[in-house]
């Protein structure tokens, strides 16, 4: 016999809404060169799930900004423009994103604190490392492989992201929303 439905939905179901927006940023499901789910929904989607979550901690706030820009950003590219200024624009919303995030998360649902401690500070610094890499193999091709190692290694680190939303989606927060001031 099944569990019944007991009607609480815990406060930081939100995030689950932002692990499937993110979803629909980073997968291109794309027929003879047209996006079916253009990125702006994505970000749209990203956006809802933040605001949501805004009024328990400050970090929220942080990704909705965050989530806004990348919106913005995702706009002339769904067009069909494309450039290095985008690709900056969007790896910064999303680093932006995941670091304020799991900052929030953190705070609000400990039994994920260093899963998201983790995942923030490798995401970071992958998104650097990859930035660089992919800079100085313009210059130096056998860096080529680095450049793409460590953009492997970011996807690995944004998937275990997405698994943290969608786990700590289920967790109940721990007292009132802390600023970030307060995080260890």
């Amino acid at each position: 016999m099944g569990e019944s439905f007991s009607g609480f939905v815990p406060a930081l179901a939100p995030l689950r809404t932002m692990a499937w927006g993110l979803l629909l940023v980073v997968v291109d499901l794309r027929v003879q060169g047209l996006d079916l789910v253009p990125d702006p929904i994505g970000w749209a989607v990203l956006l809802v799930g933040t605001l949501r979550l805004a009024p328990l901690h400050r970090g929220f706030v942080v990704a909705a900004w965050a989530s806004g820009v990348g919106l913005v950003a995702s706009l002339p590219d769904w067009l069909g423009a494309q450039g290095t200024l985008l690709t900056w624009a969007f790896s910064i919303a999303e680093t932006v994103l995941v670091f304020a995030t799991c900052t929030a998360v953190m705070v609000l649902a400990p039994g994920h604190r260093r899963g998201a401690d983790a995942i923030r500070w490798w995401d970071l610094g992958l998104t650097v490392a990859s930035a660089v890499l992919v800079a100085l193999a313009i210059q130096e091709p056998d860096l080529t492989v680095l450049a793409v190692l460590a953009g492997v290694a970011a996807l690995v680190v944004l998937v275990c992201f997405l698994v943290l939303l969608f786990r700590a989606s289920r967790a109940t927060p721990m007292g009132p929303g802390k600023t970030l001031q307060e995080i260890p």
